[in-house]
């Protein structure tokens, strides 16, 4: 068996851009309006499996796609009632299963009556709404995986209402033919049922996306395959989490592949970061992704240092506990890879003069290695003149612009330049520290 190539990402990049619940939010949960059990774990699966195919990458995306224009439509499907059918089609010959008694018969009905009346009716309930939710798929556009599955649920349909007319309420189950029916369901037409509920777990996971994707109006992404381009190109690119979003365009490019990106504190490095790699994730699931144009070519990987904290048990300070992160992303990336790597406030863990030279060495290191995509944001905006003299680098900040009595207004829109503004002082102000030191000052 040939090991397909895979999409390489790590624990702490999948917690760093949030796709795991982290505090009640993840990237996942955003996504997840599933209606059933089978389908929320159908969903788990794509999302927690990013793949390099582009072909498999853009079924997907037609899978989703196809369900937007019906994203609105209701769907009366219980996540119980589906377990209950699943249960009972999948039921061996005993207990709740068992055949009926000669007390039924004389009228005085069982539970065992009423459990197999109501799955007959609620399995055919389900296959009959089914059946037309999947015609009004192919009403807009005929697709063959739908056709496939209309045609076998019209063959339990044909078999059941013999003339014709589906309605369940007029589907009589009584004493004399239920145990026709439940023959029909459990023993004929089994393999059609098990794989209707299957084919209906994934349209529901799919449909999920597509609601979410109508809704907030997403965009589907243009792939090329692996260094076709040697581009990721967005625009209109935006958080999921955020309520009022400001968008902003976004290009990386082979010739100005490694980025440094500078801005104040509070100007939205972190949030552009994270907002680049969550897209670049969602595109390699076959997502829609939150921006208004997506471009790029397949990526093999993604690794993130963002939200690292001291290893107190092993003594690592928070400059070495960088230094191994940075040491297991590169040794994650093979010399062909074109990996986006992203690391925020690179070695923000030591002093201002030992951050320079720390930075300026692994950054001379990242422009001669040929291939991955690397953004790294600093608030040393020292080492730009140093780092000038390296031909992949591109420089780019986080726009502030200042108003009338001169303050500072955080545009959160990213831009070529590099930072210049010190706002530290500022922001001590403004969130009134020295007011609150004053009061503790002695009073003559």
């Amino acid at each position: 068996m040939i090991n397909m190539p895979k999409f390489i990402i790590d624990e702490q990049t999948i917690k760093d851009i949030q796709l795991k619940d982290l505090n009640g939010r993840s990237v996942f949960d955003f996504f997840d309006e599933t209606i059933t059990e089978g389908a929320h774990y159908f969903l788990k699966e794509w999302f927690y499996d990013p793949i390099i195919n582009k072909q498999s990458i853009e079924e997907r995306q037609i899978k989703i796609r196809r369900l937007e224009p019906l994203a609105q439509e209701d769907f009366p499907f219980h996540r119980v009632i589906l377990k209950d059918i699943e249960k009972f089609v999948k039921a061996s010959h005993s207990g709740a299963t068992a055949s009926l008694s000669l007390l039924d018969f004389l009228g005085i009905q069982s539970p065992i009556y009423y459990y197999k009346k109501r799955n007959i009716l609620e399995t055919t309930e389900f296959l009959l709404q089914s059946h037309i939710f999947y015609k009004k798929i192919n009403a807009v556009q005929h697709y063959d995986d739908v056709q496939v599955m209309i045609d076998k649920i019209q063959s339990y349909l044909s078999k059941v209402f013999k003339n014709g007319d589906y309605d369940v309420e007029k589907l009589k189950v009584n004493i004399f033919n239920i145990e026709t029916y439940e023959r029909m369901i459990r023993y004929e037409f089994s393999n059609v049922i098990k794989e209707a509920i299957k084919f209906f777990y994934e349209i529901d996971a799919l449909l999920a996306v597509a609601k979410v994707s109508r809704r907030n109006g997403f965009s589907y992404p243009v792939l090329h395959e692996k260094n076709s381009t040697g581009k990721i190109k967005m625009t209109g690119l935006y958080h999921i989490f955020h309520k009022n979003p400001v968008r902003n365009d976004v290009e990386l490019s082979q010739e100005k592949r490694l980025w440094f990106l500078t801005g104040a504190n509070m100007a939205g490095k972190s949030s552009i970061i994270k907002s680049i790699s969550a897209a670049v994730y969602l595109t390699h699931i076959g997502f829609p992704v939150p921006a208004d144009t997506l471009e790029t070519d397949i990526i093999d990987g993604l690794f993130t240092s963002v939200n690292l904290q001291d290893n107190l048990e092993l003594g690592y300070s928070h400059f070495y506990v960088e230094a191994i992160r940075l040491k297991e992303i590169m040794d994650q990336i093979e010399p062909s890879s074109n990996a986006l790597v992203i690391l925020d406030e690179l070695f923000k863990g030591t002093n201002h003069s030992d951050a320079s030279q720390a930075i300026l060495e692994v950054m001379r290191y990242l422009d001669e290695i040929k291939g991955p995509f690397v953004i790294v944001s600093s608030h040393i905006t020292e080492l730009s003149e140093q780092l000038k003299s390296f031909p992949s680098i591109a420089f780019m900040k986080m726009k502030i612009d200042g108003d009338e009595e001169g303050l500072p207004v955080f545009t959160y829109k990213i831009t070529q330049g590099i930072a210049e503004e010190r706002l530290g002082m500022w922001l001590l102000k403004r969130s009134g520290v020295f007011e609150s030191l004053n009061k503790l000052v002695p009073k003559n």
